[in-house]
């Protein structure tokens, strides 16, 4: 799982002008969402890391209130992961 994980981050990297925190919570972030398959604060806070749940539970909740998303780069950035055949 590492190597996907390592493949996503440098693909965020290449997409979003973040601090290289954010950018591995949020790849933290969406491995969580695909294992958990759930959208749930609290239930991906139990799978995000090996940390307190409350402390990750914690973790999301201040990554969506204190930080402003531009959702046009999340959009490009999600066009170019859409593998092209």
């Amino acid at each position: 799982m590492e190597d996907k994980n390592t493949t996503i981050d440098l693909q965020l990297q290449n997409y979003l002008p973040w601090h290289k925190a954010r950018l591995k919570f949020l790849n933290l972030f969406i491995v969580s969402l695909i294992r958990n398959r759930n959208i749930s604060y609290s239930k991906n806070a139990v799978t995000l890391n090996n940390r307190e749940t409350c402390t990750n539970l914690r973790r999301i909740q201040r990554f969506f209130t204190e930080f402003s998303i531009d959702f046009d780069i999340i959009a490009q950035l999600l066009l170019a992961l859409i593998p092209i055949k």
